[in-house]
């Protein structure tokens, strides 16, 4: 059996085994997660579509209550599983299982709260109305090892937890006596009451011996918390939108550890009301040695390995840290070394722009910044000037990279000025003929000078490489001498420098592919040839062209030195995780691509400690093998779905997303995508993605509401769900 982690695909032979109860049913215990595993047939006469409805009691007792669980799926379908369909799951014990008849289909039951105790329980199954079948066991679990920490008042500074804290003061709120939907367990929570506080970490003392599995639950709604090990140089940011639903946090020793609590920086100063630090529990599962072996095993991305690039943002960090001494840069370099990324490359800057590093031939960003719109505002920050008054960002990070194993590149955005907002630079604003709208004019002397005195200077304090990323913002080139011109005059820059290291320094470049605008502009055979750079990143921009063909790019580099790093977008509205990127993350591989470069990088790696795993993944052909055989293998035993990728904000999807579909309990012969009554989609394969990945399909929809349907073939039989969407104007 397979170790159930649900949102971490591990193999096993170790889980425990198959119980066989009356009536059909059966379960297993996973012994990392211990989440029980219970099947159960679905009558031949089945209809297509049945409601599964799950309760249990206390053996000895009368009372049945619904129990929560919920279907057995992939990774990739429980993250784009509806909440509505999540918490009926959770709440009512009510599961929607579709051409199932005459199979087996699994719930997964997370006996949490129960506690940690020798566990018997009664548990039945419903199939249907009427219903057309029932079983019902007994499980028996001994859970009494398992360690719950939710008794917040049992921490070392309990002067700063109160239940009710006056205002003003620099005190955690111990919320007690929550019920209805979304409580958390127990109706206990530790969360922060009154916003732009900065509240004291906390330290929940243990006296444990061993290695532990760790699972966190928190309260589903806006905020998260920061949780670390007393002996962790970093804090994982972790937040949760479901009730009931847990993250798989990590696994270590706990021998002289204590359990570390704080408060993200960002709930201080978080510009909507509702943003909050909250927790509920930590579940604490003893593991045996074997079982440490085996989730070793399986998170080593070893064997033959392929180069990642991952693009870091300091910006974006220090955007919602308090960042203020140099040792600190030393958090978010851990967990890109964590994720195994080979060269960290490092965004210190958009031409144009005000800079984030130590830069005295440019200007510095030294005051208040705004980030990109969420949820309807527009932030804005001190933070990221906070942190170039006082640290050195390249020099230091650039440092302690390499003394992770990471080569470390210099890294520009070609432009963007920004005009108008605290981010345009003085070069701009001084010189707006220099500029066409907020782009810097590439065909200008000046401006390319400019340029490359900013390279001069990352040269100056020492990087393993530079890069430049023609992509976020492509249309300031308007032709392809103006590009090549510039890599010569980088390469002559660069080279001087090199000879006095003894090495050639290398060059990347993330550029647009074919189909993405100013990709015509971009003579890469020419930089090939004249062997001005050294790693070719071809990309897409935001949620188009995400499977684009390298094919051409690959014909471009063969016989030469220079290496082929296709882009896979990692944010938001990337490819899902794990399951589709890491499937487009092989696929490369599997047309003859050197590595990947991954945008942004630290999406992934400062984000879900699961995503951080499937990141890691990404280097080693061998991992991402198991990965695809293991996905494969259990691709039938899952309960049949359709799942659509989510708008990146808010309830509606931009122009520039596409409405994804993953298909999961089958291997479908033909997928259709139809809408409001109009099939608009045909494939034989995936990816399934509606209308196209080109740009001119930003335009295939009207605004407003409409109705997805998509039809996947199963044998002869057809799976249909409709999805209610809505697009922005």
């Amino acid at each position: 059996m397979r170790i159930l982690l649900r949102t971490c695909a591990v193999a096993s032979a170790l889980a425990h085994g198959v119980v066989v109860g009356a009536a059909g049913l059966e379960y297993e215990v996973d012994p990392v997660t211990r989440y029980v595993r219970v099947s159960y047939p679905v009558p031949a006469g089945a209809p297509d579509a049945v409601v599964v409805r799950a309760e249990h009691r206390a053996c000895g007792t009368q009372t049945w209550q619904p129990a929560p669980v919920w279907a057995w799926k992939g990774a990739t379908a429980e993250r784009l599983t509806p909440r509505a369909e999540w918490e009926a799951g959770i709440a009512r014990g009510e599961l929607a299982e579709r051409l199932a008849a005459g199979l087996r289909r699994t719930l997964v039951w997370n006996p949490v709260r129960f506690g940690s105790a020798r566990i018997c329980v009664d548990f039945r199954v419903a199939v249907g109305e009427g219903p057309l079948w029932r079983g019902e066991t007994r499980v028996e679990l001994d859970n009494s090892d398992v360690v719950m920490l939710d008794r917040w008042e049992r921490v070392i500074q309990q002067g700063a937890v109160s239940p009710d804290p006056p205002p003003g003061a620099a005190m955690w709120w111990l919320r007690t006596g929550q019920s209805g939907p979304g409580a958390p367990l127990g109706g206990d929570s530790l969360e922060v009451k009154e916003k732009r506080i900065e509240l004291p970490p906390l330290t929940y003392p243990l006296n444990l011996q061993g290695p532990y599995a760790m699972f966190v639950a928190l309260p589903p709604k806006l905020g998260g918390v920061e949780l670390r090990l007393s002996g962790d140089e970093r804090a994982q940011w972790l937040h949760e939108s479901r009730p009931g639903a847990e993250t798989f946090w990590r696994w270590d020793s706990l021998t002289r550890q204590h359990l570390v609590i704080q408060q993200p920086y960002r709930t201080v100063y978080e510009y909507e009301d509702g943003f909050r630090a909250h927790l509920d529990y930590v579940r604490l599962v003893p593991l045996p040695p074997a079982l440490v072996a085996q989730l070793e095993a399986e998170a080593a991305a070893t064997g033959e390995r392929k180069l990642v690039a991952g693009y870091n943002e300091p910006y974006s960090w220090a955007f919602y840290e308090k960042v203020t001494t140099n040792l600190q840069h030393v958090e978010p370099l851990l967990a890109f070394a964590e994720a195994r990324v080979d060269i960290l490359d490092t965004q210190f800057g958009r031409a144009g722009a005000k800079l984030v590093f130590e830069s005295r031939a440019g200007e510095q960003l030294l005051a208040e910044t705004m980030g990109d719109p969420v949820r309807g505002a527009v932030p804005r920050t001190s933070n990221v000037g906070r942190m170039q008054q006082y640290t050195n960002m390249l020099a230091t990070q650039a440092r302690h990279a390499r003394r992770l194993g990471m080569r470390f590149f210099a890294n520009l955005g070609a432009t963007n000025c920004y005009p108008g907002s605290p981010l345009q630079a003085d070069f701009c604003r001084d010189h707006p003929e220099w500029r066409i709208g907020n782009t810097l004019r590439y065909d200008v002397p000046e401006v390319r000078r400019y340029v490359l005195a900013l390279f001069e200077e990352a040269l100056e304090i020492g990087v393993d490489g530079v890069s430049v990323d023609w992509c976020r913002y492509p249309h300031s080139i308007r032709d392809k001498d103006t590009v090549t011109t510039f890599f010569r005059e980088l390469r002559a820059l660069v080279d001087r420098f090199g000879e006095t290291q003894g090495r050639r320094i290398p060059i990347l470049t993330r550029f647009p592919a074919r189909g993405v605008p100013g990709a015509e502009f971009m003579d890469y055979a020419a930089w090939v040839r004249e062997r001005l750079v050294d790693y070719l990143a071809p990309s897409n921009i935001q949620a188009r062209h995400l499977t684009f063909d390298i094919a051409e790019y690959r014909q471009a580099v063969r016989g030469t030195a220079v290496r082929l790093l296709p882009c896979v977008d990692a944010l938001h509205w990337g490819l899902p995780f794990p399951d589709l990127w890491l499937e487009r993350v092989l696929h490369l591989y599997e047309q003859d691509a050197d590595g990947a470069y991954v945008y942004q990088a630290d999406a992934p790696a400062l984000g879900s400690p699961e995503d951080r795993r499937a990141l890691r993944r990404a280097g080693s052909l061998a991992s991402l093998r198991r990965w695809r055989q293991e996905r494969d293998r259990l691709q039938t035993s899952y309960s049949k779905g359709v799942y659509l990728t989510k708008p990146a904000q808010g309830p509606a999807y931009h122009r520039w997303e596409r409405v994804r579909v993953w298909v999961e309990g089958f291997r479908p012969q033909t997928v259709e995508l139809w809408v409001d009554g109009k099939r608009v989609n045909r494939y034989a394969a995936p990816p399934y993605v509606l209308f196209s990945e080109d740009r001119s399909a930003d335009q295939s929809m009207a605004a407003g509401r409409h109705v997805l349907t998509v039809r996947a073939e199963d044998g002869g039989r057809w799976l249909e769900q409709e999805f209610p969407i809505e697009f922005a104007p």
